[in-house]
């Protein structure tokens, strides 16, 4: 089940060691099958979950950051829509960031892939998108990945969106994981000191 994904309980156990409570779950998001919907439930029931439960797990629920990586991307678009004020910040690792030319195209309706290209928010109201942390793997594999980051780190520029972004140049989709270098460590340094930053007491506004 993905909540047993190493990706997931590994970043799960270094959550937890840098100070934070760190939630993985089981959804049913599956690339490219028609499951945006479905996947889109689960997330919101997670945390829902966890708001719930906050007491029980010592958590403050007011102060949450999501979390994808690759075909997760389009579960970011649910913390872009203005409802989830409670979601202090974002972090996306080699993540979809328009579906709009992915594989997705061969299951789902323009409608929805419009609704979870996180690209598309960048057309609306972009205060309503939490602080921003993207990281990029140079060598990513998967066709239309790297395009729709491009396009999205752009755009997100011209529009002056918060926005922190890292570059791996030499790393596979996955890197975090695959990749054993002092750039990957880098970037989830970063990612780690961004989250704290955004999500600390003395840092909320």
């Amino acid at each position: 089940m993905p909540k047993d994904w190493g990706v997931f309980t590994s970043w799960g156990r270094l959550i937890a060691a840098s100070g934070f409570v760190g939630v993985t779950f089981t959804h049913r998001l599956q690339y490219p099958g028609k499951s945006l919907e479905n996947g889109a439930a689960d997330v919101l029931e997670a945390i829902n979950y966890v708001r719930t439960n906050a007491e029980q797990y010592n958590i403050d629920k007011e102060r949450t950051c999501l979390i994808a990586y690759s075909a997760g991307g389009p579960m970011l678009t649910l913390a872009m829509r203005g409802n989830t004020p409670f979601v202090r910040c974002l972090v996306a690792f080699y993540v979809f960031m328009d579906i709009q030319q992915s594989d997705f195209r061969k299951t789902e309706t323009a409608e929805n892939l419009r609704a979870f290209s996180p690209i598309a928010y960048l057309q609306r109201d972009t205060s309503k998108i939490p602080p921003l942390f993207v990281a990029r793997a140079g060598h990513d594999e998967v066709p239309t990945m790297l395009d729709s980051i491009d396009r999205f780190i752009m755009e997100a520029l011209a529009k002056s969106i918060a926005l922190n972004f890292a570059n791996h140049p030499t790393g596979a989709h996955g890197f975090d994981n695959q990749n054993d270098d002092e750039r990957s460590k880098e970037i989830i340094r970063e990612a780690i000191t961004f989250i704290k930053l955004h999500t600390e007491p003395e840092n909320v506004k």
